[in-house]
């Protein structure tokens, strides 16, 4: 009933186009500068058996998740929140089509071998917002989680984990808080300095692995690894299957790959920071079958598409 009321009203509206031009602008006045109400409760997604866990690695345990996320922003950065209200009514809130809008155009023009890095050094601040406020990782891992440690015969504490283009590292943390041996890699700007701070916060010294230039991959150790995590990552580097090989060179035999890409290229390749090379190479034959022949998809059925296993 109420979706064919809702039809009836948009259906009027068209009929006068004075008013459909009034309804547009304050939709996308709205739109621009929504307030994100979800930051003031904890979200649905983190209210699982880890829920208890999550909290806890907060800094201020009272406070809803996003709100802490933001405190930290604050602390880091040394801003307040006449700041923070200056920048989202300037930029819109991080959770916004226009927020979003303004740091890729950082990316325009800037996606050639010399230009990329600095491209994402000029928006370390904005890509930290939108990664702290407008999303958690926890969510993606925490389904996996149960299965790992009864697939593997190990408990959290025992893996030795690599969190590659780490952003916030939220699953990072999560690892490090059951003591595991966690190595974070991301380029080397703010934001990565922000992200050290957030472990050493918490009393988590993780290893580091910064990337100086966006063209060379850094070496890895051999076999090392029992779970490399890679989130958002293969469509925004220039050769996905040689970051592919070498993840399967430093995971160990039966270690899992957690990839958000689910081993596929289907993902939109229109924001201007998704490579258009990643995909030519993320789509091509060889790519698919290197995937294949190394590693099992698990489950490749269900919602949790994620989980690889090296064979």
């Amino acid at each position: 009933m109420q979706i064919l009321r809702a039809r009836s009203i948009i259906k009027f509206i068209k009929k006068y186009p004075p008013l459909l031009h009034f309804v547009r602008f304050f939709y996308q006045l709205y739109s621009s500068f929504k307030f994100p109400i979800y930051i003031l409760f904890d979200p649905e997604s983190i209210r699982t058996k880890w829920y208890r866990k999550i909290k806890n690695m907060q800094l201020n345990k009272n406070k809803p998740l996003f709100l802490d996320r933001q405190s930290e922003i604050k602390e880091f950065f040394n801003i307040n929140n006449l700041y923070l209200l200056k920048h989202y009514i300037k930029y819109g809130f991080p959770n916004t089509g226009r927020f979003k809008r303004h740091y890729l155009q950082a990316f325009k023009g800037r996606t050639n071998l010399n230009k990329l890095k600095k491209a994402y050094d000029s928006v370390s601040f904005n890509y930290t917002l939108r990664l702290m406020l407008t999303y958690e990782r926890y969510s993606m891992i925490t389904g996996y989680l149960d299965f790992m440690v009864k697939n593997s015969g190990k408990n959290l504490g025992e893996f030795k984990v690599l969190d590659y283009g780490c952003g916030v590292s939220d699953i990072g943390l999560l690892f490090c808080s059951y003591t595991a041996m966690v190595t974070i890699c991301d380029l080397d700007n703010k934001r990565f300095n922000f992200l050290v701070w957030r472990f050493k916060k918490r009393g988590f010294n993780p290893e580091t692995i910064r990337v100086k230039d966006t063209e060379i991959y850094p070496k890895l150790p051999r076999l090392k690894f029992d779970l490399i995590i890679a989130t958002e990552l293969f469509e925004h580097v220039r050769n996905p299957l040689k970051l592919l090989k070498n993840f399967t060179e430093s995971l160990k035999s039966g270690g899992y790959l957690f990839d958000s890409m689910g081993g596929n290229f289907e993902r939109d390749s229109r924001p201007l920071d998704h490579l258009k090379e990643a995909f030519e190479i993320g789509q091509s034959k060889k790519y698919v079958d290197f995937y294949n022949k190394h590693y099992i998809h698990l489950f490749p059925k269900k919602e949790l598409r994620y989980l690889f296993k090296k064979r």
